[in-house]
């Protein structure tokens, strides 16, 4: 089997689609295990980060609010 240019071009090609996949799910999935925020680089509003930053200013006000209570 003798493969032209083109062939070996387009075989290039998928690979490269492939791996830039690849590399995309590791970034997300390497981002979710260090509890960074998902949408760190959204450029429009997003209604995860959105949500994100209203879960963790509820929890600083518990977090404040519990420390303040127990010694007092």
């Amino acid at each position: 089997m003798s493969w032209n240019w083109q062939e070996w071009a387009v075989a290039l090609l998928i690979l490269l689609c492939i791996i830039r996949i690849f590399y995309g799910f590791y970034k997300f999935f390497h981002h979710v295990r260090n509890n960074d925020n998902p949408c760190a680089s959204c450029a429009s509003g997003c209604e995860l980060k959105r949500q994100l930053e209203k879960k963790q200013q509820e929890c600083k006000e518990i977090k404040g609010n519990s420390n303040k209570n127990c010694c007092g």
